[in-house]
C-alpha cells in the first residue's frame, strides 16, 4: 500500500470537501510545504492528536495555530529536513530513489512539468517559473553545451 486512500487538495474549502464526501474518519496525517493559512487549515482538517509533518514554507510566512488547536485537537506538529535525512541515512538514500523512479515508472507517481531548451527557449521558460498560480514545474533541457576544454 502507498499509504493514502485519497488526496485531498488544500484550498480555503478543503474542509467543506471532507465533510461533503461523508468520510467515516478525518485524515490522520497531513503534509505542507507551503507554510501560512495551508498550514493552519490543514492542521484543522486532521483527526485529533494526528500529525501534521511541515517540509518547507514556499508562502514565506509563518503558520499561526489558534490556542485551541493545541488544546483541544492535541495538535502535533513536526518538521522534516530532506537534506539532513539524506546525510544521516547515505546508506538508504539509493533504495528510496530506486523506489521513487519504480513509482514514476508504474504512474503511481506523477509530476506536472513543462519542458524547455535552455539556448532558445530560456526567456519563455523563466516567464512561467514567475508566473503565479502555474501547477507545473520547469525543466530546461541542454542540448547544446557549446564547446568543453579538457
Amino acid at each position: 500500500s502507498l499509504g493514502a486512500t485519497e488526496v485531498v487538495v488544500d484550498d480555503p474549502g478543503m474542509k467543506a470537501a471532507l465533510e461533503a464526501r461523508k468520510f467515516f474518519a478525518k485524515p490522520k496525517l497531513g503534509l505542507d510545504a507551503v507554510g501560512g493559512h495551508s498550514a493552519v487549515r490543514l492542521g484543522d482538517a486532521l483527526q485529533e492528536g494526528c500529525p501534521l509533518v511541515v517540509y518547507g514554507c514556499m508562502s514565506g510566512r509563518a503558520p499561526v495555530w489558534p490556542w485551541q488547536s493545541w488544546v483541544f485537537k492535541d495538535l502535533k506538529v513536526q518538521g522534516f529536513n530532506l537534506r539532513r535525512w539524506m546525510q544521516t541515512n547515505k546508506k538508504k538514500v539509493p533504495a528510496m530513489l530506486e523506489t521513487l523512479a519504480k513509482l514514476v515508472n508504474a504512474d503511481k507517481l506523477r509530476i506536472n512539468y513543462t519542458e524547455y531548451e535552455l539556448s532558445t527557449e530560456f526567456d519563455e521558460a523563466l516567464d512561467h517559473a514567475l508566473e503565479e498560480g502555474k501547477n507545473t514545474k520547469v525543466l530546461i533541457k541542454v542540448n547544446d553545451i557549446g564547446l568543453t576544454y579538457e
